[in-house]
């Protein structure tokens, strides 16, 4: 898939929009060959799919004056498909990929516009007589972007009582965090500061953190066996503290329309949140063994880790395992990543396994991280990284971690293995638009790499 490139931000808001409104001429013409519905018909064709939509929201998106959410997005373009069957197509139509491909597009490009539309002139340079774009000095910095370097910048934080995880909000403006001095921090991901108070509430670790997908709200979860949904507006709690695992929660995560999460702790919980003020367990815990957090593909397929190298993948909402396990590692499998469309998973030991979702096979030879574990991975958003934080573990000593990356386009290593923290880094975060990689280590440093426009070959 193309990138956008980086430039000034009229250019960067120019291009989002032309884009945009090029896709809601494609929207609309999908409309036209199969039977011209109507905002109301399109919005109750989507009901009936489980997906409500507005017809405001509908008549937005075809008009170009708005970017919804992919699940939103994906939704209309299913509807439309199928809609003189009267229908809804299934998520595994085959036509679903290119719009897909074509959300992924216009959403790092207006990640991209809004990052320009925010950066500050870093150097205080803009009026220099020779800083047409910026600056001379930033004018280096792009270049050396461009050429393919790599800049990691100062520790953004220090002195947080060890950090256990790290998020990016949907939209990049923020980053929330997890860490042992039972808070969690959101921080201003232009500025690099904090923005606001710590959440406080936890009496424990906080071990993990997600963004709901509209943005407005903030999971934590805890080893005080808890997990809490902040409001990230107010900075204050939606609903009383979930309860229901009898141990430390480890893992949040929003389904793709925001209706459900799933925390994880020795098992696995799902909760409604059709009343966000009422969270509602969904059936029983289920799940065990789990030896690495779980991951939740785009689709809604869960994929989890467990002992003898064995990897499943779920039905959350049924909460019941699909097909035989895939077992191709000789050791406990310690991550699971999804690929940004859904029809990739990556599992690793102390080397990655590559797996067709669709098939169950493996897609390529298993790719090496020198006999080191593998603590988190993750694909980069429009899905040409993979990242992997690892580290050598013998007895109860860890030496530092390093994060390695790879060109999914070739599976090759990019450069060469990126330190930066001492002990443990079990946190880690690609921005919505790709270009910024962060991790956060028990030795309390949260680091923020800016990567390439485009991977290394």
């Amino acid at each position: 898939m193309m990138q956008p490139t980086a430039g000034t931000s009229p250019a960067g808001r120019g291009v989002f929009e032309g884009e945009l409104r090029a896709a809601a001429a494609e929207l609309r013409r999908l409309k036209a060959e199969h039977g011209s519905p109507t905002g109301k018909e399109i919005a109750a064709r989507a009901t009936r799919g489980g997906r409500p939509l507005s017809e405001s929201g509908i008549s937005g998106t075809l008009k170009g004056r708005d970017l919804p959410g992919l699940d939103y997005y994906m939704t209309i373009v299913r509807v439309l498909l199928t809609y003189e069957t009267g229908q809804i197509a299934t998520r595994q139509h085959k036509d679903l990929a290119a719009w897909r491909e074509r959300w992924q597009r216009l959403q790092a490009l207006k990640e991209q516009a809004k990052i320009d539309r925010k950066a500050p002139d870093p150097f205080g340079l803009g009026s220099h007589p020779m800083a047409p774009s910026g600056g001379l000095a930033e004018q280096v910095v792009l270049a050396a972007l461009r050429r393919g370097e790599y800049l990691q910048l100062l520790p953004t934080a220090s002195a947080t009582g060890g950090m256990w995880a790290v998020a990016f909000s949907p939209d990049g403006s923020l980053m929330a965090t997890g860490h042992g001095a039972k808070t969690a921090q959101l921080w201003d991901t232009v500025t690099q500061q904090k923005a606001g108070a710590p959440l406080l509430g936890h009496t424990d670790v906080v071990c993990t953190v997600a963004f709901s997908p509209n943005g407005r709200l903030l999971a934590t979860g805890s080893q005080d066996e808890t997990v809490r949904l902040w409001d990230i507006a107010s900075r204050t709690l939606v609903a009383d503290p979930l309860k229901g695992h009898g141990d430390s929660v480890t893992t949040v995560l929003f389904s793709a329309d925001g209706r459900h999460l799933i925390t994880v702790g020795r098992t696995i919980r799902l909760w409604d949140l059709a009343e966000v003020t009422q969270p509602r367990k969904a059936g029983k815990p289920w799940a065990s063994s789990l030896t690495a957090q779980p991951a939740l593909s785009c689709t809604g397929l869960l994929a989890t880790g467990h002992p003898n190298g064995v990897a499943h993948l779920w039905d959350p909402i049924e909460q019941k395992k699909l097909g035989e396990p895939l077992r191709g590692h000789a050791e406990e499998v310690s991550a699971v990543a999804f690929s940004p469309d859904g029809q990739l998973l990556a599992t690793s030991s102390h080397d990655i396994q590559l797996w067709s979702v669709h098939s169950r096979e493996m897609i390529h030879e298993p790719l090496n991280c020198e006999k080191d574990r593998v603590s988190t991975m993750s694909f980069s958003p429009d899905g040409r990284v993979l990242a992997a934080v690892s580290g050598h573990i013998e007895g109860e000593e860890v030496d530092d971690h390093v994060v390695r990356l790879w060109d999914t386009a070739t599976w090759s290593e990019i450069e060469a293995p990126l330190g930066g923290h001492t002990g443990v880094v079990d946190a880690a975060a690609f921005s919505p638009d790709s270009r910024l990689y962060a991790t956060g280590g028990y030795d309390g440093l949260l680091r923020v790499r800016i990567l390439p426009s485009a991977p290394m070959s």
